[in-house]
């Protein structure tokens, strides 16, 4: 029988399309079905990898986390989609 959870791939492919476009952490957060566990675990991993990219942008109040795929992490995302899509 096959593993119904979802892989680590799986989850740091869905955090890198959220953040295609820039994503907030509560949309990783939310977007990802992430637990705050996991979030703490993956981004700054993905950032640290160079795979995201960590920018300050102004809000109302001040500044906001915003996280972006990077080239490199583009790529890692569509190595990720074709080997998903070939165990599926």
């Amino acid at each position: 029988m096959v593993n119904t959870r979802r892989s680590e791939f799986e989850i740091i492919g869905k955090i890198l399309s959220l953040s295609m476009n820039g994503a907030k952490t509560t949309d990783i957060l939310y977007g990802g079905y992430l637990s705050y566990t996991q979030l703490k675990r993956y981004v700054p991993f993905l950032v640290e990898k160079e795979i995201l990219s960590e920018m300050s942008v102004p809000n109302g109040e001040g500044y906001s986390k915003v996280y972006k795929t990077t080239n490199k992490g583009l790529d890692l995302l569509r190595n990720i989609n074709k080997t998903l899509a070939y165990i599926k």
